[in-house]
């Protein structure tokens, strides 16, 4: 007797074969993983932490402690794959992935000396106004301050002119043609004026009355870090007015004076 239903192996063998490229397509299709070993030179220490990138498949990964670097997700197919390690040259190569699988590769990489940018170390303020008090001072913001930033390349100043910009002193001539600081309160020519200004440099005291033969050579402004002056009584710090009887104060500090 014929069989009932004559239609049934051929279709089944139909479904079957065309499951075959349905599977083969799929296959390689498949995703792969890509597992990178990092080391130093030939055969060298593993490098952890090792930068290893597929370019345009967005996918990458740091190496482990062991120096291995595992991408999953990986299209099969070729991709080009860029490593990265700071104190070694760069690696970068063409990966033929294939479909499904896992493909392990060794990469060495040479060192490298790396080349930092310039640095330029610029302190914000000498050990001189550190010390002496200064900086201290013009916080507190009592008297009138200048350093060398504010006179260095303005041409050929001297000590004169450097005073002749803090608040409350001024500088004059006296008859014999020595230089006399006086504080702002007075005139030169008046007999009432306060010319007792004491000069200390490096915190030694120069003069007792404010009278110089010549301040510019007694302090040479290519010298100079900084200066501060008081212009009353009210106004100078205790140590440099032990008396009392001083009209006004000026500081000045030279470079690596102390």
């Amino acid at each position: 007797m014929p069989p009932s239903h004559p239609l049934r192996w051929p279709v089944a063998l139909a479904v079957v074969l065309m499951a075959i490229p349905a599977a083969a397509a799929a296959q390689g299709d498949a995703p792969s993983i890509v597992r990178v070993t990092v080391r130093a030179e030939e055969g060298g220490a593993p490098l952890p932490g090792t930068h290893v990138e597929l370019i345009g498949a967005f996918i990458a990964a740091n190496a482990d402690s062991a120096g291995v670097a595992r991408l999953s997700g990986v299209r099969p197919g070729p991709t080009i794959v860029s490593i990265h390690k700071l104190g070694y040259g760069d690696e970068r190569f063409t990966l033929n992935v294939p479909p499904g699988d896992t493909l392990s590769i060794d990469v060495d990489l040479q060192s490298q000396a790396v080349r930092l940018a310039a640095v330029r170390a610029t302190a914000t303020h000498s050990r001189v106004l550190a010390e002496s008090g200064f900086l201290e001072r013009q916080r507190q913001g009592i008297g009138s301050y200048a350093t060398r930033t504010e006179w260095e390349g303005r041409g050929r100043l001297n000590f004169s002119d450097v005073m002749r910009r803090m608040r409350g002193i001024r500088v004059a001539r006296t008859a014999d043609g020595r230089t006399l600081l006086t504080s702002g309160r007075g005139n030169i020519s008046m007999s009432s004026m306060c010319s007792g200004v004491l000069l200390f440099v490096d915190g030694v005291l120069m003069n007792v009355d404010g009278r110089y033969d010549d301040i510019n050579l007694l302090v040479p402004v290519s010298e100079l870090e900084a200066v501060e002056a008081y212009a009353g009584p009210a106004e100078i710090p205790a140590q440099y007015n032990q008396t009392g009887s001083a009209c006004g104060v000026v500081l000045a500090w030279r470079r690596g004076a102390r």
